[in-house]
C-alpha cells in the first residue's frame, strides 16, 4: 500500500500509522494542514472546525484530500494538540519547583491563546513527540528524589490537571457568552440584575446576593491561575522529604 492509499483505523493515533505523508505540494503538506487548522480554531468560539472548513480555508476543493497527510479528523486532532504541546515549556536545570512552574505558566499562555486545545488534549491520549518531550522533561526533573513512579507522573499530571481545567473553564465560559449574547461583564450584569433584585427583595439565597452586590468583587481574583498553582506547588512539596522541598 502506498502512502497515497493509506487507510488508517478509524480512531487509531496518527503517530501509529507508519507509512510518512505524501510529499508535500505547492498547496498541501501536513505542515500546512494542521497550521490551517490552528488558525481556524484559534477563530471560532467554540474552537470546533470542520474538514470542509479547513479544505476552503486551504482553497482545495474536496476535504478528502486533506486526510491523505492526516488519516483521519482523529489524526488531526492528535496533530493540533502536538502543536500546542510544543509550545509548553519544562525549564530544566533549576529544580522541581522551578521546572513545574514553568510548565504551568507556560501552559495557561498556551491555552489562553488555543483555548479549544484543554477540550482536545482531554480527547486524546497524549503520544506526540512534543507531549512525550514535555513529560520526559518534567519527569527527570523529579527523578532525584526516589518517589514511585505513579507519584512522579501525579506531580505533572497535578499541574497538567491544573492548565487544562482552566483552560477548559476559559473556552466553556467564551462559548456561553457567545451563545448567551453576553459579549462583556456588563452584559451578563445589566440582564440579571431584575433577577437577582427580585431574589434580594424576597429574602432568598443572602450570603450569594450579599457578594453579588459587594464592589469589592470586582477586584482581582486572589485565586488567580497563578496563585492557586502556588498552592498546588506547596501541597506537592509535602509529599518530598523534608530536605529535597526547597524549590531547588
Amino acid at each position: 500500500m502506498t502512502s497515497s492509499e493509506r487507510r488508517p483505523v478509524p480512531g487509531g493515533l496518527v503517530w501509529f500509522d507508519e507509512p510518512a505523508p505524501p510529499r508535500a505540494t505547492e498547496q498541501l503538506s501536513r505542515e500546512r494542514i494542521v497550521n490551517a487548522a490552528v488558525e481556524l480554531a484559534d477563530d471560532q468560539v467554540t474552537g470546533e472546525i470542520t474538514m470542509r472548513a479547513l479544505a476552503a480555508r486551504l482553497g482545495v476543493r474536496s476535504p478528502m484530500a486533506l486526510y491523505r497527510y492526516v488519516g483521519s479528523k482523529d489524526g488531526l486532532v492528535d496533530l493540533m494538540t502536538d502543536q500546542v504541546y510544543g509550545r509548553i515549556t519544562v525549564p530544566r536545570g533549576h529544580g522541581w519547583r522551578h521546572a513545574l512552574q514553568g510548565l504551568g505558566r507556560t501552559g495557561w499562555d498556551a491555552v489562553q491563546r488555543h483555548p479549544w486545545f484543554a477540550r482536545l488534549a482531554f480527547s486524546r491520549p497524549p503520544m506526540g513527540p512534543n507531549a512525550l518531550h514535555l513529560y520526559d522533561s518534567a519527569l527527570a526533573e523529579l527523578a532525584p528524589f526516589g518517589l514511585d513512579a505513579t507519584t512522579r507522573m501525579g506531580f505533572v499530571k497535578t499541574v497538567l490537571g491544573h492548565v487544562l481545567g482552566s483552560g477548559l473553564a476559559l473556552l466553556e465560559e467564551q462559548t456561553m457568552r457567545a451563545r448567551a449574547g453576553f459579549h462583556s461583564d456588563s452584559d451578563l450584569e445589566a440582564a440579571a440584575a431584575p433577577y437577582l433584585e427580585r431574589i434580594a427583595a424576597a429574602g432568598k439565597h443572602p450570603h450569594f446576593i450579599s457578594w453579588a452586590t459587594d464592589p469589592q468583587r470586582l477586584a482581582p481574583e486572589p485565586q488567580s491561575f497563578e496563585q492557586v498553582l502556588e498552592w498546588l506547588l506547596d501541597g506537592l512539596a509535602t509529599l518530598l522529604p523534608p530536605e529535597d522541598r526547597s524549590p531547588v
